[in-house]
């Protein structure tokens, strides 16, 4: 089932020049519950700072389709799939409400680039086709 994808006249285009942490990472299990770690914190107050600094508007409340593109300086070997929580997260109450409003998730890597960056388009899901899900 395809989304149909609204262009937005400007569709969301946020790059942030920092590595996200791995999920691995992020959270500490501690008597009492689960926090997040010291490097998980960090990496939100930066990325929040740069998301703020590039987008000035109101969190959107519509269904959304997202797109990330990571680039790591390295060539460590990295599961595509630890990387976007810290991401989304950081982008709750900045650019929508919160990251349950993601209907289409698309991310891919770049290992070995020789900078670290992560590219973000943001776009909105028509309202019918939103329904179907």
């Amino acid at each position: 089932l395809a989304l149909n994808i609204v262009n937005l006249p400007e569709a969301i285009k946020l790059e942030l020049l920092l590595s996200p942490p791995s999920v691995n990472t992020i959270w500490i299990n501690k008597p009492g519950g689960r926090f997040k770690s010291e490097k998980g914190r960090k990496f939100e107050k930066e990325a929040k700072i740069e998301i703020v600094n590039q987008y000035k508007g109101k969190a959107l409340k519509s269904r959304l389709n997202v797109k990330v593109d990571l680039y790591f300086k390295d060539k460590r070997s990295r599961d595509i799939d630890n990387y976007n929580k810290g991401i989304l997260d950081a982008m709750t109450g900045i650019i929508y409400e919160d990251d349950s409003q993601i209907d289409k998730l698309s991310l891919s890597k770049k290992i070995g680039c020789g900078f670290n960056k992560i590219e973000i388009i943001i776009e909105e899901i028509q309202d019918k086709e939103a329904k179907l899900f």
